[in-house]
């Protein structure tokens, strides 16, 4: 009859999660990032939830616009710039300002490299300000799902461009921040049992532990 005793039980057990963890089939940890620059008396913030997404995860992007002077500008359009790998998740674009969150849809275009809200066709305005320390800034967000497509360990660019009563803001197509694909859904390097693979060199981790007589 065989047998496995409690301590050398426990032994493989910690063993197998600190290999799993080693090996890379750990919890994924997303990496969000901003990138912040100033022009013409607006400040903008743009953060991407993660850029260093896996095939398959789902992304927020998100610019921050915030006025820094008195003059008043009011977004007419504006084109969230992406990879054309990455596709729009339907009904995520919105538009958040002092009176609240505001649906883009049906005033967005989609193309494979941008969107573009149109809000002068809304019921409601665009408008950025900041009247005597009172900041009323605006935020446009969107969420995208990374392709398979997506090549793999290249920064991918992102960034905006918008027209307002204060001009054609046409040279922030590149700002980004930028996201790099890889892995697999999870964080994971894939893999099952082969040798070579990362779950073969856990198995001959495992290999030295066996039964007891």
């Amino acid at each position: 009859m065989t047998f496995r005793s409690p301590a050398r039980a426990t032994a493989v057990t910690a063993l197998g999660v600190g290999a799993l963890t080693l090996l890379g089939f750990g919890t994924a940890t997303a990496a969000p990032e901003t990138a912040t620059w100033a022009d013409n008396g607006t400040v903008y913030n743009r953060t991407i939830s993660n850029t260093t997404p896996s095939a398959g995860d789902t992304i927020t992007v998100s610019t921050k616009l915030e006025r820094t002077n008195a003059t008043d500008e009011q977004i007419n359009w504006l084109k969230d710039w992406h990879p054309a790998c990455l596709t729009y998740v339907v009904d995520s674009a919105k538009i958040i300002d002092s009176a609240g969150t505001h649906a883009v849809e049906p005033y967005l275009e989609l193309n494979p490299e941008f969107i573009a809200g149109d809000f002068t066709a809304t019921s409601y305005k665009v408008i950025i300000k900041e009247h005597f320390g009172d900041v009323q800034p605006a935020t446009f967000s969107a969420q995208y799902k990374v392709g398979a497509d997506c090549a793999k360990g290249v920064a991918l660019t992102t960034g905006i461009e918008y027209l307002s009563n204060l001009g054609h803001h046409a040279d922030f197509k590149t700002r980004g921040p930028a996201i790099t694909v890889g892995g697999v859904p999870g964080g994971g390097t894939g893999g099952t049992g082969s040798a070579g693979s990362p779950l073969g060199a856990l198995g001959s981790l495992l290999g030295g532990f066996g039964s007891s007589k």
